[in-house]
């Protein structure tokens, strides 16, 4: 974990080193009119990670309703079909994707494998009667419902704030802040250097990505059960 402040401090000495955003007379420090930019690009960098890989998993619970397949996983359904908890709120902000379920003995479902549980869209999901009726019977006697574990973005980055994330991406993080900041300040030489800065970005999150050096720990089994976190 970094700070903003150490953060900006490392685009100061290196990557934004000779532009307008640095402090001539403080180096390694982004002048304090730059400084939102910078944070804004940041929080930018942090959304395009944390969709590109599944760095951040939180989970939610879903109460199956008589007669009803179809579940949109959204804000305004936490306190009817879906629950969650002040220590994992859900948010439709940080949502990015639906990643498995679980029934009330922790057992693992995948979606979109063999017709019985679907994702029409990104943060919906659809059960076939069948299905139901076996989460059903899994829960006996309590209600038949479902925890279903999801991906989602990295918090809002505030100025004061921390930036969580692996070693490995922090470097990653600094490309593509640079990458836009120089290529937004026009002409076209700071155009093919904002591209290449981007270029080295996708270049280092497809090494990452191949050679498996940011993926977090699964959620454990046990973790997925009802009897975990008070919702019985």
């Amino acid at each position: 974990m970094i700070t903003f402040q150490s953060f900006s401090q490392r685009l100061a000495n290196g990557q934004l080193k000779n532009t307008s955003a640095v402090d001539e007379e403080n180096l390694g420090v982004i002048c304090p009119e730059y400084y939102g930019t910078i944070l804004f690009l940041t929080n930018q960098g942090l959304v395009d990670l944390s969709t590109r890989f599944p760095l951040f998993k939180s989970q939610v619970d879903l109460t199956f309703v008589d007669g009803q397949n179809i579940y949109p996983l959204t804000e305004v359904n936490v306190g009817g079909f879906l629950t969650s908890t002040v220590e994992e709120p859900f948010t439709d902000d940080e949502f990015v994707k639906i990643l498995d379920v679980f029934d009330a003995e922790g057992v693992r479902h995948t979606t979109n494998t063999n017709g019985h549980i679907l994702t029409p869209s990104f943060n919906t999901l659809r059960f076939t009667d069948a299905k139901i009726k076996e989460f059903t019977e899994t829960a006996s006697p309590d209600p038949a419902r479902i925890r279903i574990r999801y991906q989602k973005k990295h918090p809002v980055l505030l100025s004061a704030g921390s930036i969580n994330l692996p070693p490995n991406l922090e470097t990653a993080l600094q490309l593509f802040v640079a990458s836009l900041y120089i290529s937004h300040m026009g002409g076209p030489d700071h155009s093919a250097k904002g591209d290449s800065y981007y270029a080295a970005y996708l270049r280092h999150i497809g090494e990452d990505e191949s050679k498996d050096l940011s993926t977090t720990s699964e959620i454990h089994e046990d973790s997925s059960k009802f009897a975990e976190r008070g919702f019985v």
